[in-house]
């Protein structure tokens, strides 16, 4: 064989064990092509991709014809003798595979699955679940039964309350949550638990600090009166 092909010498540069036994032989003995070999592998190198596994053939065939086609737009290069062309041929090749190869490990296809099929997994930085600086163990009123538990939490921007709650009976109306004074009497609604037993909700910090530390649940009537109905499935105090 003459000198290999640049896209099976960029396959060797991914995978050593890429590509035809020929391939790998004649890169081996041939001066030019080991060259082109060697310089396809300090691009991977300095791309971080030490660990790379070869991309689909499919997709770095079509990278690679992307890039071979250039711009539609350029004019035709005069013709050239067949000797300076071959002369010329492997810096063309070296540009046209080295940024195919820099393009590949850019994307992170090079780190595909052996499969080929799906994308590379974002990094997804974690969220803020902010600090619990008080809690609450929710039990009935009529007994020590535990029904959850309820957390204060501080994150950066927000303050709220936190509400698991189990086993509060199948009553028939809606449940709301209530912060009650410490004093037993005043009380305010924070909010209903409208998916299951689980809510979430966002009040000032003040009312914490005013002493409504009190966690309470109700059952509601649908009969339009916003006042607690009296009844109480759940109740603790947060500290």
């Amino acid at each position: 064989m003459s000198h290999a092909d640049p896209d099976q010498l960029a396959g060797l540069a991914l995978d050593p064990t890429d590509g035809p036994e020929d391939v790998r032989d004649h890169a081996a003995t041939c001066p030019e092509c080991a060259a082109l070999l060697a310089a396809f592998t300090g691009v991977r190198r300095r791309a971080g991709a030490d660990a790379l596994v070869a991309p689909p053939a499919r997709v770095r065939a079509q990278v690679l014809a992307e890039v071979r086609a250039g711009d539609p737009a350029e004019p035709a290069a005069p013709p050239v003798p067949d000797e300076l062309a071959r002369r010329r041929g492997v810096p063309l090749w070296l540009a046209a595979v080295a940024a195919a190869l820099a393009l590949l490990a850019g994307v992170g296809l090079g780190r595909w699955g052996t499969g080929g099929e799906g994308a590379p997994e974002a990094v997804v930085p974690p969220a803020d679940t902010g600090t619990v600086v008080a809690a609450a163990t929710l039990t009935a009123l009529d007994s020590d039964a535990d029904r959850g538990e309820a957390s204060a939490v501080q994150s950066e921007d927000t303050f709220t309350i936190r509400v698991s709650a189990t086993e509060l009976g199948d009553a028939p109306g809606v449940r709301e949550v209530w912060l009650i004074h410490v004093d037993g009497v005043r009380m305010v609604s924070i909010g209903l638990l409208a998916a299951g037993d689980d809510g979430e909700f966002a009040v000032p910090m003040e009312l914490i600090d005013e002493g409504y530390r009190i966690v309470d649940i109700s059952v509601e009537p649908d009969d339009g009166d916003p006042t607690h109905s009296g009844v109480s499935v759940a109740r603790g105090e947060l500290a």
